[in-house]
C-alpha cells in the first residue's frame, strides 16, 4: 500500500513528459499530460512548451494535441491505442489524414508489430 502512493507521488511531483501517452495544451501556458492512470495538469512556459512540441518523441494530431509516438502500441481504425498491463488500454481518436505519416514515424521494432496485428485482426 505505501509503494502505491509513493508512485503516485512521483507522478504527480516529477512528471517527465516522455512517459505520458500524449498531452494537450490550454490557454496560458496549461497543458494537459495523459499518461496510463493519469492526466494531470501543468502550467509550463513558453520555453518549455516550445521545446515540448519540437521533440521528435510527439506528433501533433489536432491543433492542441500531441502523442507520443513511442507509447502507441497499436493502430484500430482511426484510433490509437496505449497499453499498458496494469492499467489496461487508453486510446485517442485521430483524424484519418495523419494515420499513415504516424505509421511510417513509429519506431521500427513497433511497426511490424502492429502491421501484423492489421494483418490478424
Amino acid at each position: 500500500m505505501m509503494t502505491v502512493g509513493l508512485e503516485e507521488r512521483d507522478v504527480y511531483e516529477d512528471l517527465d513528459p516522455h512517459d505520458t501517452y500524449f498531452f494537450k495544451i490550454g490557454g496560458h501556458g496549461l497543458v494537459c499530460f495523459h499518461g496510463r492512470n493519469y492526466s494531470i495538469k501543468k502550467r509550463l512556459s513558453a520555453e518549455q512548451t516550445s521545446t515540448m512540441i519540437s521533440d521528435t518523441s510527439f506528433y501533433r494530431i489536432s491543433t492542441n494535441c500531441y502523442v507520443n509516438l513511442f507509447k502507441i502500441s497499436e493502430i484500430r481504425d482511426n484510433m490509437l491505442l496505449f497499453r499498458d498491463e496494469i492499467h489496461g488500454i487508453k486510446t485517442i481518436t485521430v483524424p484519418r489524414r495523419n494515420l499513415e505519416q504516424i505509421r511510417r514515424l513509429l519506431p521500427h521494432n513497433r511497426d511490424a508489430q502492429i502491421d501484423q496485428i492489421h494483418r490478424v485482426g
